[in-house]
Formats: structure tokens, C-alpha cells, sequence
């Protein structure tokens, strides 16, 4: 109520009843903060022994209990004015802010001063803390029913009960995975989630999780030059109203496509689209994982930190998507994934990213279909999603993320036959796949918002190899990036170097949408723009771009490739070619500069 209180004017959108919801919901995350605080208290405070009545002990439970009660509530009081320049709750980054030194020098101080009533605020809390917990008294008789034997194991019984409670607490329910930041946005997103959430949540979910450094290579004038993430409309085109659908395939990199490798690959439907397809030969993932996948392809957000954004610090930021800049053209969006919901908190992930809806395993509500290990099998979920669209509000757009080429690799029983069994696991479960794509192509055609509509199929990221190219630093990022529509206005093979956070602004620009919006991608159908891709393992960043690919690692020294006659990357050039190395740190350092200053300042919206 407090934090309400002291930002109510970032709340006054909302009516009176929602925001009464928002205690509601909040609850549940209050209840996970306390539990996982007061866990020493809460095990002391349930051990059945006579030494629970001793003053001793119970000073220790009070300790205990206060340490955990102040801390609360001075996270709290510090959100009551941090909140403002923030825009989210605190996290673990605050820290740094709190850390000695002369940032601390010059900022504690002064907020200090700057938000004096909010010291006089935590003292009255404490206070009231103190005062309420000394209300409580033990019940002295109780000690005597601990010399039965038959009440001691009933009191052991009801202790379990409890520490049972307090364990299901400490998740946040019962569900698949324990509660996290993003699970606010199953209740609303943007600022609403800030006010179903509380500071010692947020702070508890990205404690221990490794935060960005504030780096500065260049002015601010200089970097918006070398790479701007401001992106407008630079002709008067007007807006095209058209569907689109974003196809993201599981695990299928270019080592499984025939087109990339002279006709020898497990996607002969695929094949046959590009034919008739706009393709990026030279396209990049910006991580190796699909946690790091999705958030690249839907939010233009790379993964260029140790832990991916979804689960990251960051997590709770504002940002912006293919989805909610869509939906200001009233577009109808989305996110459709055959996984067990909660799987990897793509369900949580779509909502904070504005998604009108989720359609999991759960939503598809038939498990026969279930290939027993992650989901729905391809083929029938596409259908699904396809015969969904036929009733959906139009123009839509809709992402849809495949499975069944992901470990185990299963496929239907009764296709098993059908596919040929190739060189490694993957490849026949690939087969599949492109299989189901057929399928659904097949179904799509024939319907009446298909000619209305871009297709773009890309990858999550790739995954197992047996080629040397695609084992190498380079090759192990290398996915489709393909667009398609029917008429074949969009058609031939572009040399240009992309990633997967191109493909937000090449929607955009494609589209012509008229509005100022940030992206850390660059449009494919630029013709003003070069190509690049960036993505980030093991502490070591790589930039590619042109036939150059850049690796940047402060321990081993930098190292420059041309991968268009050294796909091995065997033979480092950055003796010979420094000019062109030093271009591309240059580029590589004002990507690294802005991703850093946006994530760590809430800057990810224009």
C-alpha cells in the first residue's frame, strides 16, 4: 500500500478494482519472499523439542526474525523511492549501487537526504515490527504434552504438515517450476507486474545471478552514430495491414538444411520453399539455447551476458515486441508452443511480452497426442494453430515454436518408417519436422487469410554436429532465416550477414509501421544498413560481419577470421588486417556499450 502510495502516478491508469487485484495476486509472491526469508526461524520455530521454551532459544528465534523483518522492509522502503527512476522493482544490481566506493560516496548520500522521510517510514515499521512480535506468548502448558508419547508424534506430525506448507510457500505453489519474476505477468504486464510484485522478491530471484558492468567507449553523440537502436520510418509508405506468422524451429540448424549443404540434408520441404523464398545463406542464432532463442526472435534482445534475459536480473525490465508494437494496429497475437506449460517460462516470457495469448499443451487439451517427454507433436499442433487461425480476429500475428526435433527426439509411432534414420539422433526426428511443415503449408494454402500473410521460418538455435564448420566458433551459430509470402514478392538469396534480432525490425519495416520503437537488430531489407550478427558463450563475444568474424576475449587476446576462405577458423588475421579489426571492435564495443546501458538503466523503449 505504501509503495502504491508514494507512485501512485504510475499507477492511476489502472481502475480501483484492478489495482485491488494486484494486492490479491501479490500475495502469493509476499508469502514466497517470506517463506524463503524466514526459513531458519520457521525450521527452529517447528522442531519439537522441551528446549523451544527456553529464553535462550527463543532469543535466538527473535533474532532470527527481526533480521529477516527489517531486511523486508527496508528493501521495501528503499523501492517506496527508487521506484521512480528505475521503473521495476529493485534486484540484486542494487548492490552495486550499495557497494563502497566512490559511487557509493556519491549516491547513498544524497538519496539520503533527497528521500529523508523514507528513514523515518522504515523506523515506524520497524517498530510496529518489534512491538507486534513481543505480543506474542508461548503457551507454557504446552510443554508438558511433549513428555506423551502419543501427543509427541502427533506434534511431529502437525510440524511436518507445516514445514510442508512452508515448502510449497517457497515455490509459490504447486505448479511445473518455481515462481519468478515473470510469472507476474501472468497477471498483467508493464507496471502492473511492479505492483503485483514485492522488492524482496525481485531482490531474492536475481541475488547471486552475475549483473552487467556499466561500460562507456564512447560518448553518448558518438554511439548513437556507430549503432543507433532508435528506429523510425524513413519512407511514406502507408502501413500494410498483413498477417504474420513466425515459425521457429527447434534445434534446426543450416548442418540439417540440403540447400546449405549441396542438396545433402533431412529438410526437403524446406528445400523446395526456399525455391520460392527471400533466404539469408549467411544468418546467425545470438545464443545456444532456446531460453536465449526466443527472447533474440520475439524482443530483438541478444543474449550477451552469462545468464539468459528470461531468468536474468533483467528479467523484470520494460521492453518492447514484435507483439505489443503489433498490437497498436490492433493486431490479434499470439504465442503458440506444444511444450508442458511453464516449460522454460515461455508462457510467462509471451505475456510480459504482449502476447494476448499463450496456447501450451494445456491449452491443445488432448494427450494423445503427447510425445511423453515435452509436448505436443509437431504436425498436430501446427494443424491446431492453422484451423485456430481461421477464427481469429484479423490481421494476426502468430509465433509458433516447434519440439519434436528437441532430445529425445520423438516422433509418432506410426510415422516412425516413414523418415530415413541418418547419421545422428536428430536428424530423422528433423525429418519429421519438416514433415509437419509441409503439413501445415498444405492446410494454410487453402485458406483465406494465407495469401495475406509473411511467413518467416528461422531456428532457436542449432544443436548436436558432426561437420567441422558447424562445430566451429562460427558454424555453431548458423540457422535459417527465411521469408516467404505467396504472391513471390519476396524471392532470391541475400548474401548479407543476419541474426534472430533482425527479424523484429524487418517485420516492422516491412510492414511500414509508422512509429518510433527500439531494436538492437537491424531490418533485412535495408538497403542503407550492412549486416552483422553478435552473440556471447564463455565470456568471449563474436562479431560477424562481411566475411570477417571478430572474436573479442579480454583473457586469451582478440582474434580476426575470414570465414569465407577459413570456415575453421584456423588462421587468425588480426596482425595483417588490424584496420579491419579495429573497425569491428569498434562496432562490437558500441553494441556492447548500448546493451549494457539499456538493460541496466530500463532504457529499451522509445
Amino acid at each position: 500500500m505504501l509503495f502504491l502510495l508514494f507512485n501512485y502516478s504510475y499507477f492511476n491508469e489502472y481502475s480501483f478494482i484492478r489495482i485491488l487485484s494486484s494486492f490479491y495476486y501479490g500475495l502469493r509472491f509476499d508469502l514466497t519472499a517470506i517463506c524463503i526469508l524466514t526459513i531458519p526461524f520457521s525450521i527452529l520455530h517447528l522442531l519439537p523439542f522441551p528446549f523451544f521454551y527456553k529464553k535462550l532459544f527463543q532469543l535466538l528465534l527473535k533474532i532470527l526474525f527481526l533480521i529477516a523483518g527489517v531486511f523486508m522492509l527496508l528493501l521495501n522502503c528503499i523501492d517506496f523511492g527508487l521506484f521512480r527512476f528505475a521503473g521495476k522493482r529493485a534486484t540484486a544490481d542494487l548492490l552495486s549501487i550499495m557497494s563502497f566506493g566512490e559511487d557509493f560516496n556519491n549516491t547513498v548520500p544524497s538519496m539520503l537526504k533527497d528521500f529523508w522521510y523514507l528513514s523515518l517510514v522504515l523506523i515506524v515499521l520497524i517498530f510496529l515490527l518489534v512491538f507486534l512480535y513481543n505480543r506474542i506468548s508461548l503457551f507454557e502448558k504446552s510443554k508438558h504434552s511433549l513428555t506423551n508419547s502419543p501427543k509427541r508424534i502427533k506434534v511431529v506430525l502437525v510440524h511436518l504438515f507445516f514445514l510442508a506448507l512452508i515448502f510449497i510457500g517457497f515455490r509459490g505453489g504447486m505448479q511445473y517450476k518455481p515462481i519468478n519474476i515473470l510469472s507476474a505477468a501472468k497477471y498483467g504486464t508493464g507496471q502492473f507486474s511492479s505492483l503485483v510484485l514485492n522488492s524482496p522478491f525481485t531482490f531474492l530471484k536475481t541475488f547471486g545471478k552475475r549483473s552487467l558492468t556499466e561500460v562507456r567507449y564512447f560518448s553518448t553523440e558518438e554511439l548513437n552514430k556507430i549503432y543507433p537502436t532508435l528506429n523510425t520510418k524513413t519512407d511514406s509508405s502507408a502501413f500494410r495491414a498483413e498477417n504474420v506468422i513466425v515459425i521457429i524451429l527447434e534445434s534446426v540448424g543450416n548442418e540439417y538444411i540440403g540447400k546449405f549443404n549441396n542438396g545433402k540434408g533431412y529438410t526437403p520441404f524446406l528445400d523446395s520453399l526456399m525455391d520460392v523464398s527471400l533466404v539469408f545463406p549467411h544468418s546467425f542464432a545470438n545464443g545456444k539455447r532456446s531460453i536465449e532463442g526466443i527472447p533474440a526472435i520475439i524482443a530483438g534482445i541478444p543474449s550477451l551476458m552469462p545468464e539468459p534475459f528470461i531468468t536474468s536480473a533483467y528479467s523484470g525490465n520494460t521492453f518492447q515486441s514484435v507483439a505489443s508494437l503489433l498490437k497498436k494496429k490492433n493486431y490479434s497475437t499470439f504465442f503458440y508452443h506444444g511444450g508442458t506449460n511453464g516449460t522454460m517460462g515461455f508462457d510467462n516470457f509471451s505475456r510480459s511480452a504482449g502476447f494476448d495469448l499463450y496456447f501450451g499443451r494445456k491449452e491443445y487439451g488432448k494427450d494423445k497426442d503427447y510425445d511423453g517427454t515435452w509436448g505436443i507433436y509437431d504436425e498436430p499442433f501446427l494443424l491446431r494453430m492453422a484451423r485456430n487461425l481461421n477464427s481469429v480476429q484479423k490481421p494476426f500475428l502468430s509465433v509458433v515454436f516447434t519440439l519434436s526435433s528437441h532430445h529425445p527426439y520423438s516422433i509418432p509411432p506410426e510415422l516412425d518408417s516413414k523418415f530415413q534414420k541418418g547419421t545422428l539422433p536428430i536428424h530423422k526426428s528433423v525429418e519429421y519436422t519438416d514433415y509437419s511443415l509441409r503439413s501445415f503449408f498444405n492446410y494454410a494454402s487453402k485458406q483465406d487469410w494465407y495469401q495475406n500473410t509473411l511467413f518467416i521460418i528461422t531456428s532457436d538455435h542449432t544443436a548436436i554436429s558432426e561437420k567441422s564448420y558447424y562445430q566451429s566458433r562460427l558454424g555453431m551459430y548458423a540457422i535459417p532465416q527465411v521469408f516467404f509470402k505467396a504472391d513471390g514478392s519476396l524471392k532470391g538469396k541475400n548474401e548479407k550477414v543476419t541474426q534472430q534480432t533482425d527479424i523484429l525490425p524487418s517485420i516492422m519495416d516491412y510492414l511500414h509501421f509508422d512509429q518510433a520503437y527500439f531494436a538492437f537488430g537491424r531490418s533485412v531489407f535495408s538497403t542503407n544498413e550492412r549486416g552483422c550478427a553478435v552473440n556471447f558463450i564463455n565470456g568471449t563475444y563474436q562479431y560477424i560481419q562481411g566475411n570477417y568474424t571478430l572474436i573479442l576475449d579480454t583473457m586469451q587476446g582478440n582474434s580476426l577470421f575470414n570465414y569465407s576462405k577459413d570456415g575453421l577458423l584456423k588462421n587468425n588475421i588480426i596482425r595483417t588486417d588490424s584496420m579491419q579489426a579495429n573497425l569491428m571492435e569498434r562496432k562490437l564495443k558500441a553494441i556492447i556499450q548500448q546493451y549494457n546501458s539499456s538493460l541496466i538503466n530500463n532504457k529499451m523503449i522509445y
